[in-house]
């Protein structure tokens, strides 16, 4: 019971992702023409194809701390040498949001997965995914931002990055910004 729940209250909150304008809520809906600027050069380290940006720097995979939010940089190829992504201005060319609920990798696959001592998920994620292209460096897939939503006293506070969040966890890394009128 307390599963379905959980699935009701997130595809009401899914929903509901998409009913502000204001660029302050956790709910905006992201318009066309966003761009991502690179300001500086980022480097993928050898044999991965990620790197994370957390409190405005570059932090190890096993260094992020995922109850703050934190942003993941993706490209399409995993090479033994690292690989550098230039400078640049990236297109938003789509923007969605997901939960995902992570639970204990242990656990048997035949036996019950292991919950919290209260029955919930130990991750519940939300993401906010922006696919990225520029031209000049196909390679770039796009960038994930999100939070663990599962930390104690979060769960009033249950909901998606807000932009002011996802630019603090860039910080002088990467802008977000939306389309330039003339």
């Amino acid at each position: 019971m307390k599963i379905a729940c959980w699935a009701f209250a997130l595809a009401l909150g899914g929903c509901a992702s998409l009913l502000s304008d204001d660029p302050a809520s956790p709910h905006y809906a992201y318009p066309t023409g966003w761009t991502i600027e690179l300001h500086r050069a980022l480097t993928i380290p050898a044999n991965e194809a990620t790197v994370r940006l957390q409190y405005g720097r570059v932090v190890p995979r096993n260094g992020v701390q995922d109850y703050d939010p934190f942003c993941v940089v993706e490209i399409d190829t995993v090479r033994d040498a690292p690989q550098t992504l230039a400078p640049g201005r990236f297109e938003v060319w789509r923007v969605t949001r997901n939960v995902h609920t992570i639970v204990d990798a242990r656990a048997s696959p035949f036996r019950r997965v292991h919950m919290s001592d209260d029955g919930d998920p130990p991750f519940l994620y939300f993401i906010t995914e922006f696919r990225l292209r520029d031209p000049a460096q196909p390679g770039l897939r796009g960038m994930t931002c999100a939070w663990n939503q599962m930390a104690p006293g979060n769960r009033a506070l249950m909901r998606h990055l807000t932009l002011a969040e996802i630019r603090s966890a860039l910080g002088g890394w990467m802008s977000l910004t939306p389309e330039r009128r003339t």
